[in-house]
């Protein structure tokens, strides 16, 4: 039966602090509710329910303000996410041990990565690989304008600062990953809401998702190096090892490609792949997520990966994403926005204090301008139009969902520059 929730117990001093135990009733064996005098949401599953129902009426909402503005869903669910956080109304602790007691985190966190991860295995299945072999110079070349262009200047720029910079933030591995994720154009943000606003077919659009396309894979390349790197802060042995994780994953990739073309050629011409072939590729979804982050290489890339090996339209692609779109945008991604919500803190910032921002600012504010006007002018070069080449600009230093998926890896990693990400995301 277990002890009563709310128990509390505080252990022996370890070191300079003593850590606080609560014990809760492992399962319940009678139904709880508000005729029994107790908090129905003590319950994970409860809290689930009732999280979920208050991101889509907050979202939902906030979407219904910002209509004239003409702002995509995904703007609203990560508002509305980040208002249920500590930023806003888990900031009050009325609320958050009535929504958000100690049971929810776990269930909430671990439901939220299965959403991520889930999400992009989606928008990589979408993803036309063919957009490379298509694009033009034109398009490389902005696109290693808008990449190299900031990931030059803000290198500069922390060159210069470095000085007042903390320990963690002033190693090169960290600089590294800061000035690549705000010289990098997120592939799975600019094609989620040029769906919604109906630019995918328009000149502006394909020319947006070619350079995003590129820019993603130029992004992965010099992303395994700053990881590499931050391996090798530890030892020598961690950087060998983590090489070599990359390497067997790359060496996979004709296997699978090799697998999803004989399901399709298993299935009848007219008809849809069987369910069981559904079913054990979105569970290969996990297993690369287990896999990439098992390597040091982070849970969304190894879904996003398997994504892009699929055989996008009919009748693997079109039937992986009929089957499973709906279940992942509207249960799972909520969860996933609620969880970021609750990882992101604008507070934070002012307890920090302005020391410890500032060379952030500098990195930040130096990341956005030097990608906007570097897209702009290289764009403009190659014969854009002043018009376009705005358009471009303005959509590629979008910023949404994987910076705050990258917010939280670097939790994970144990990065104490954090506050870029969430600088990342203010400006979006």
């Amino acid at each position: 039966m277990g002890f009563k929730g709310g128990t509390k117990f505080l252990t022996s001093h370890r070191g300079t602090a003593a850590y606080q135990l609560v014990c809760f009733r492992s399962q319940i064996s009678n139904p709880v509710g508000l005729v029994y005098r107790e908090n129905p949401i003590m319950l994970s599953f409860n809290v689930i329910l009732f999280a979920l129902i208050l991101n889509i009426l907050l979202s939902r909402t906030i979407q219904l303000l910002l209509k004239p503005l003409r702002q995509p869903r995904l703007v609203c669910q990560l508002i509305g996410g980040v208002m249920m956080g500590p930023s806003l109304l888990a900031r009050h602790k009325s609320f958050t041990s009535l929504v958000f007691p100690f049971t929810s985190d776990f269930v909430l966190e671990n439901l939220g990565r299965m959403g991520v991860t889930l999400f992009l295995f989606v928008i990589g299945v979408k993803m036309d690989l063919g957009l490379l072999k298509r694009s033009g110079k034109k398009h490389l070349y902005i696109a290693l304008a808008s990449v190299f262009g900031p990931l030059l200047i803000v290198s500069i720029v922390a060159v210069l600062t470095k000085e007042s910079m903390d320990e963690e933030l002033a190693r090169v591995s960290s600089i590294g990953e800061i000035a690549l994720s705000l010289s990098v154009t997120t592939f799975p943000v600019h094609y989620t809401i040029l769906e919604e606003l109906n630019l995918l077919r328009s000149e502006v659009g394909n020319m947006a998702l070619s350079i995003a396309l590129i820019s993603d894979a130029i992004g992965i390349n010099f992303m395994v190096v700053f990881e590499a790197m931050k391996q090798g802060d530890s030892s020598a042995q961690s950087i060998i090892w983590y090489s070599i994780s990359c390497v067997v994953m790359a060496a996979f990739t004709p296997v699978i490609r090799r697998a999803m073309v004989w399901i399709i050629e298993q299935t009848q011409e007219g008809e849809a792949v069987d369910q069981f072939y559904v079913i054990a590729i979105l569970l290969g979804s996990f297993v690369a997520a287990f896999v990439t982050d098992m390597f040091g290489l982070g849970i969304a890339n190894g879904s996003f990966w398997l994504g892009l090996m699929m055989p996008d339209g009919r009748p693997l692609g079109s039937t992986l994403v009929q089957k499973s779109e709906t279940i992942i945008t509207e249960v799972f991604m909520p969860c996933s926005f609620v969880f970021m919500g609750l990882s992101t803190d604008f507070y934070a910032m002012k307890e920090a204090g302005w020391s410890a921002l500032r060379p952030l600012f500098g990195l930040v504010i130096s990341g956005y301008l030097s990608k906007f006007f570097c897209t702009m002018l290289a764009a403009k070069v190659v014969g854009v139009s002043w018009r376009d080449s705005l358009a471009v600009s303005l959509i590629l230093s979008l910023r949404g969902y994987v910076e705050l998926v990258l917010y939280v890896h670097w939790v994970d990693r144990n990065v104490r520059c954090l506050l870029a990400a969430l600088l990342s995301f203010i400006y979006y």
